[in-house]
């Protein structure tokens, strides 16, 4: 059964103590299944404290990242390999099911050119081990393809899914996000439903990154097309309310998404997203 959560950035730009316990507190209060820790940082993450607070709130976790400019790929496989590891040691140490995210790139990266095959030879190899890395502490690792301003790797989910079929390794999943979707796919119910089984994670995220149900988002097709693809993953409600200096850089988020702040975004966003949920029969446990 799909589950309803909820990203670090409505409420912190930082994962350290005091963020992990607003987060998890709050998800809990708007009866939400899990929360996502952006994990950018690994090294900041208090593992234990994370691990307690959600058991003790029956919340669930996952985490995602890009990767830092020191270790991007195809530039650093190596580094790349390493930092991924390392985020995959702390993402199995307090909790959590997956790693996902931009966890093939650096956002706000590009080369002004198209992608060549070298790279696409360099982050199979590299994520193939990343994967199986992943997979001998039973976790699960995805790629969300992101739009064409953020990065020039993975755009559309049918380019996603053909890198994951060379990496060749079960674990290995889609993520998909409907304000990139909203930029570079013809359709979000269609390319939900090709997705088939790759797609085990979405980010529900409004087309200026605000409060679901204000923009341009088509939420009717992306939930006619979770139900007729049988989803059966992490649905994550995305707004960047409050962003590190680093990432709204990358990310060119440069006014506030929302103007009533987090108490908007999940006072309207969450109930819009349910009603959607229930209108479509898409049901999250």
């Amino acid at each position: 059964m799909p589950r309803l959560g909820i990203h670090t950035f409505v409420w912190t730009p930082a994962w350290d103590r005091k963020g992990a316990e607003l987060c998890i507190k709050n998800a809990a209060a708007a009866k939400l299944n899990t929360v996502e820790i952006a994990l950018l940082d690994p090294d900041i993450v208090d593992v234990e404290h994370t691990r307690k607070t959600a058991e003790k709130a029956k919340i669930g976790l996952t985490c995602s990242l890009g990767l830092p400019a020191k270790a991007t790929l195809p530039d650093f496989p190596d580094e790349a390999e390493a930092f991924l590891r390392r985020a995959l040691d702390v993402t199995k140490a307090v909790g959590a099911s997956c790693l996902t995210g931009v966890t093939y790139a650096t956002l706000g990266r590009l080369v002004g050119a198209p992608p060549k095959k070298e790279h696409y030879d360099i982050l199979a190899k590299t994520l193939k081990k990343v994967a199986r890395y992943a997979r001998s502490l039973g976790l699960e690792f995805g790629l969300e393809a992101c739009n064409r301003y953020e990065t020039f790797l993975l755009n559309t989910g049918a380019q996603t899914i053909s890198l994951i079929e060379r990496i060749g390794e079960p674990n290995v999943f889609l993520h998909l996000d409907t304000y990139h979707m909203n930029i570079e796919e013809k359709s979000f119910e269609k390319a939900i439903v090709s997705a088939g089984k790759h797609l085990k994670y979405i980010h529900l995220s409004e087309s200026d990154r605000g409060t679901p149900g204000t923009g341009t988002v088509d939420w009717d097709g992306i939930f006619k097309g979770l139900r007729r693809a049988k989803f059966d993953g992490e649905m994550v409600m995305e707004s960047f309310v409050n962003l590190p200096p680093d990432i709204a850089r990358a990310l060119a988020v440069w006014k506030p998404v929302a103007a009533g702040g987090a108490k908007e975004v999940v006072g309207k966003g969450i109930p819009f997203l349910r009603r959607k949920m229930k209108q479509h029969g898409v049901n999250a446990g």
